[in-house]
């Protein structure tokens, strides 16, 4: 889901001019107020006027005063504006540097600022505590700076350049506020994690990877993940590294510095925006508990993928909700090899509910009634015609891509063919592409079709005909804004064209590849069976032994010479054992198909 909103305040107004007595500060041995004049007494302290350096003085001469924690160096990042537009993505994090300091409302702050070397820099207060979401923003100068904080928060020292160079980092002592806390995986371990969460003063904490920074509720991280914070932040680490790969990102020498940005909400559900990913606190039983999330990252892997999507070439019309699941399919296949979500997902297909009835929906709605693919119905949907648009299934649109990834990542590992970067070149491609005005929603599809072929460096159009992705459409297309998708006869002619430099891939039928026949697309192993043999018939469809049929990669069914139903190997299996085979009244026969376009008659 994507939502766009932000509310968001500039103070310039409540910088002041620090004007504080002579006599306070010289109790103090340093400008950064980090020590005491070697002559400053407990009787001297009492003499204090300002009330916040009277605190500060006396937990420093009493050796108690935190000053790891009010006292901190923070480093710059490159505007996340910039880093946007660099990309083609949504904005990364723009909370970076978390103080661990919360601020009520209506504090007054008192901060030091050491030197910028000419860099601006600000208070940023964010209140992630209720539904009631506020940002303002302080500037800060070198020196005292003293103001009125207007809105309740966690805070952040906003340290953002023009360039990816590494500046100078800037000392800061805040001694006012909440010491609230935060985890960072760079210096803190489990002990240090469970000592925040014991300590917090404000609902929600910082969290903070190497890749991703988390604003989460204390009292569901306790409930959900009370001990493991280096081990939670490795698992979102490693969800927005596989978007980098997938991206180019990390074979190109290109990660950004920058963090992707989660936080927790309080109304709706998941969403991405403005800001980044959001979860609503009732999610945390899942985003914030380590095995559920490992077991099912998707929700995660898709919010992030928003913010990643590349636009508008790797996310034109029609695909807002598609090309961001690229992502979140490969993310759960890293984690569940053996557990592929639209291989072992039960949802109804055109005949009935079924275990990978997504992709049996796919290949009906493809295969047999030649639906264009942005419009194939599926359990989401199967009304594909509506007053506004034209639409189908947003998952049932992700299985050529999904498929797509299987053959260059997964069969092609060992195979002259084969590309873990796969996508990863084609999103470079599509980031360093400059942006067409193009008449034509087409011209990104059929850039896509073009990329892909490019970096295959085969001639794929046979694989996008079938997938109804290179095929003739003129339609207003779903979207959270609707645009007209045209394709004409002659757009094609010119794509086939164009890809005939390339010879063909190794199979015909890459089309009927799903996660359960990887392994035979990967060795080319031969299909074999006997006429007759090897399945049960039950009412309209027969459930085909797989163990009696080795190698079959799907089964048509036909009625004369029409396919009519195709199932793919493991259709209706959770093991994989068997596959159901659908033979409606009029069928003739049914054919079992191998990797390499060989079939076999079953009946």
């Amino acid at each position: 889901m994507k939502k766009l909103f932000l509310i968001s305040l500039f103070i310039p107004g409540c910088f002041l001019a620090f004007s504080q007595s002579k006599n306070d500060l010289k109790r103090f041995g340093r400008e950064d107020l980090t020590t005491l004049d070697s002559k400053t007494s407990a009787k001297k302290i009492s003499t204090i006027q300002d009330s916040v350096l009277k605190e500060v003085a006396t937990a420093i001469y009493q050796h108690n005063y935190p000053l790891s924690q009010r006292y901190k160096s923070y480093t710059n990042y490159l505007d996340p504006k910039l880093l946007s537009a660099r990309q083609k993505t949504t904005a990364y994090s723009q909370f970076e540097n978390p103080t661990g300091i919360y601020f009520p409302a209506g504090e007054e702050a008192l901060i030091w600022v050491g030197r910028t070397s000419g860099q601006q820099i600000a208070l940023v207060v964010a209140n992630w505590d209720d539904e009631h979401f506020k940002k303002n923003t302080y500037p800060l100068s070198p020196g005292l700076n003293r103001f009125t904080i207007t809105n309740k928060g966690n805070s952040y020292i906003q340290y953002f350049t023009a360039d990816n160079k590494e500046h100078p980092d800037i000392d800061v002592h805040i001694l006012s506020g909440k010491i609230n806390g935060v985890f960072d995986i760079a210096k803190d371990d489990n002990a240090a994690y469970q000592q925040v969460l014991a300590h917090t003063y404000g609902p929600v904490v910082d969290l903070v990877g190497k890749k991703v920074h988390l604003a989460y509720a204390v009292e569901s991280l306790k409930k959900e993940n009370p001990k493991k914070g280096v081990e939670l932040m490795q698992l979102y680490d490693s969800i927005i590294h596989i978007q980098h790969e997938m991206m180019g990102l990390v074979k190109y020498h290109r990660e950004p510095k920058n963090h992707m940005f989660g936080r927790v909400i309080w109304k709706g559900f998941m969403h991405a925006d403005g800001m980044g990913a959001a979860f609503h606190n009732n999610t945390m039983k899942n985003v914030a508990n380590i095995p559920l999330l490992r077991k099912n990252s998707w929700g995660v892997a898709h919010e992030f993928g928003h913010v990643n999507q590349v636009r508008p070439n790797m996310k034109w019309v029609g695909t807002t909700e598609v090309t961001n699941n690229i992502y979140s399919v490969w993310t759960q296949y890293v984690y569940n090899p053996n557990h592929p979500k639209l291989e072992r997902e039960q949802l109804k297909d055109y005949d009935e509910r079924t275990i990978g009835g997504r992709i049996t929906a796919y290949m009906e709605s493809a295969f047999v009634h030649h639906q264009p693919w942005l419009t194939q119905a599926g359990p989401d949907r199967w009304k594909r015609e509506r007053p506004r648009d034209w639409g189908g299934d947003h998952f049932v649109k992700l299985v050529p891509l999904w498929q797509l990834q299987l053959y260059f990542a997964v069969a092609g590992e060992g195979n002259e063919w084969g590309n873990r970067d796969f996508y990863g070149d084609i999103f470079i491609k599509a980031i360093d592409n400059p942006v067409i005005k193009a008449e034509q929603n087409s011209y990104y599809q059929l850039e896509f079709v073009k990329n892909a072929c490019d970096v295959a460096q085969l001639d794929l159009t046979d694989f996008f005909a079938y997938s109804g992705i290179l095929a003739p459409i003129d339609l207003i297309v779903d979207d959270y804004t609707v645009g007209r998708m045209k394709i004409t006869a002659d757009d094609i002619r010119q794509v086939k064209s164009y890809a005939s430099k390339y010879p063909k891939p190794s199979t015909p039928v890459l089309h009927y590849l799903t996660a359960n026949s990887v392994d035979i697309y990967k060795n080319q192993a031969t299909i074999s069976g006997t006429k007759d043999i090897g399945f049960e018939k039950q009412g309209d469809k027969i459930i085909v032994d797989n163990s009696m049929w080795k190698n079959a990669v799907a089964f048509e069914t036909y009625a004369g010479d029409r396919l009519i139903k195709v199932a793919f190997r493991g259709a209706g299996s959770a093991d994989v054992k068997t596959t159901t085979v659908r033979t409606p009244r009029g069928t003739t026969a049914v054919k079992a198909v191998g990797w390499d376009g060989k079939r076999i008659d079953v009946l």
